[in-house]
């Protein structure tokens, strides 16, 4: 039986559909997953703002796929749109299609079918043989231009595709010959995102998600939010607190973008909510900010997440995320006297010339802070690294499986009496490396594997693995995605990768004060009402 969801939310939108255009919102996830994300979410809240829109939400289910709102079918809707967050999803944007009796040839349905989304932006390569275009940029940097589109001519596909055509920002294989696609973002921030619809079966809980700040410039070479969303920019104070004062006392809050926050902002901000009897939450936390005067904004927060990547100081210097090991213990015993029950702490494994000896660091690592003796649970959570569009890492080749068996089993072996140790899967993280690096000739791949067949079946569909597991370490080589522009030169990315061979750092990105990355200098190259284009 179809779950009705709607029965533990608020704030969402009914409308009548005579007279409006209808628009299909698809998170290709579980709806547990889609109602925590503030981008979905946001766009969701902005769509249903104009009085001529109804926009109705689509999530991936096993059974039949339906809106949530009216019970719709996909095909009742002249507009899809996939908001798309990982490489990972790709499958169920497919097995979406195929269930709502969609063709995976865009051309054959009369419904424009278009993606976004941060993995989207990435490299959208892979998806590309089945869907119509691809927005890529921040919504509030595409609002302006799109909207009054797809009012005009959503029940006229050819001629709606050749407006978003005009546009830098729209991607569409099959109606153009390939030209550089830039990434929207929008220059000036003013007031904060925030969710008003909220869901006691969100993954977070019934939260309000406020966004602080847009980027992260603390230059991980791992990282692809680090670099796409360049240059990293704050929403103004005055924004924010205009914000909350639109949070009911007692709500939970999470906070979703602290990494280029000012501190003491959000230490005003942390105080103006707890004053109003709120519970925290934090997207991430960076070990290097958590210091005693921070540490009373988590009083209310029973569970946090740090990411030390990995112990071995070499590994540090080539991922550029120098955190010295007795910060984060100092860390871990200043989190002894606010409550928190459980700390979770996330490792790398098969970074860029790892050793055996740097796992052992780690192992090692680990058992030191058991010997601590902390009053909360730790989980040590592994995941395997993936090399990523648009990083330093992009000429990285992949751990060969066999080898990431071999050094999970290491791991596994070396703390055999750690309770709490979990591991990403080996078939998923290969399927995100394929993915991530990937170009339209995985179309078979991926149908193989939308029809149910195991990924071991599925890679005989893909004529070259090793040319996305492990590209030519050439710097002209070319990628798939090199059509578009993040604002962060390619030879500045080359440049980083060879700094990191040689184990040296980089300062944190400081905009409108350097530019090494070209971010800042062609921020306002072009202009969209009142927003940059890449």
């Amino acid at each position: 039986m179809r779950r009705d969801y709607r029965k533990v939310e608020e704030n969402f939108y009914i409308k009548k559909w005579r007279g409006r255009v209808p628009i299909a919102l698809v998170f290709p996830v579980t709806y547990e997953l889609g109602m925590s994300n503030l981008g979905f979410l946001t766009l969701y809240e902005r769509l249903n703002s104009y009085n001529e829109i109804v926009c109705e939400r689509v999530f991936y289910d096993e059974g039949e796929i339906r809106s949530l709102e009216g019970n719709r079918l996909l095909k009742d809707f002249p507009i899809i749109l996939f908001s798309v967050p990982f490489e990972g999803n790709y499958v169920e944007v497919l097995k979406i299609l195929k269930k709502s009796g969609l063709s995976f040839n865009p051309k054959e349905n009369s419904q424009i079918l278009l993606g976004g989304g941060v993995a989207l932006w990435s490299n959208p390569e892979p998806l590309a043989p089945f869907l119509d275009g691809f927005l890529l940029g921040e919504w509030e940097a595409l609002e302006e231009s799109l909207v009054p589109l797809f009012i005009d001519y959503a029940f006229n596909k050819e001629t709606l595709l050749n407006k978003l055509l005009e546009f830098d920002f729209f991607y569409s294989p099959f109606y153009t010959e390939k030209r550089k696609v830039k990434i929207a973002k929008i220059s000036l921030l003013s007031k904060p995102l925030k969710s008003n619809l909220l869901s006691e079966k969100a993954k977070f809980g019934k939260s309000y998600l406020i966004e602080v700040s847009k980027g992260c410039g603390r230059s991980c070479r791992f990282c692809l939010a680090g670099y796409i969303y360049r240059p990293p920019r704050s929403y103004p104070v005055e924004g924010l607190l205009e914000v909350l004062e639109e949070i009911p006392p007692y709500s939970k809050v999470g906070l979703i973008g602290l990494e280029f926050a000012n501190k003491e902002e959000v230490k005003i901000l942390g105080s103006k909510l707890l004053s109003k009897n709120c519970i925290l939450t934090f997207s991430s936390l960076r070990i290097e900010s958590l210091e005693k005067d921070f540490l009373e904004l988590l009083k209310s927060t029973k569970t946090i997440a740090l990411a030390p990547e990995t112990a071995s100081l070499k590994l540090k210097k080539i991922i550029n995320k120098p955190i010295l090991e007795e910060d984060l213990i100092k860390t871990l015993e200043n989190l002894k006297t606010i409550g928190i029950k459980k700390v979770k702490l996330y490792f790398m494994i098969g970074l860029p010339f790892e050793e055996i000896e740097d796992i052992k660091e780690t192992t090692g690592f680990i058992k030191k802070l058991l010997n601590l003796k902390l009053p909360f649970q730790l989980v040590f959570s592994f995941s395997f690294f993936v090399p990523k569009p648009h990083t330093p890492f992009q000429w990285v080749s992949l751990l060969d499986p066999k080898e990431m068996k071999r050094r999970k089993n290491f791991i596994q072996k070396e703390l055999s009496e750690v309770k709490n140790l979990k591991f990403e899967s080996l078939n998923f993280t290969l399927l995100q490396a394929i993915l991530a690096r990937g170009s339209s000739q995985l179309k078979h791949f991926l149908l193989s594997l939308a029809q149910e067949n195991s990924l071991s079946r599925s890679l005989r569909e893909i004529k070259d693995l090793n040319l996305y597991l492990s590209p030519p370490e050439e710097r002209d080589f070319s990628f798939p995605w090199d059509f578009i522009e993040t604002g962060v030169s390619k030879e500045f990315l080359w440049k980083e990768w060879e700094r990191a061979k040689a184990q040296k750092t980089t300062p944190f990105c400081l905009p409108q004060k350097c530019n090494s990355c070209s971010a800042c200098s062609l921020f306002s190259r072009l202009k969209i009402k009142g927003s940059s284009i890449f």
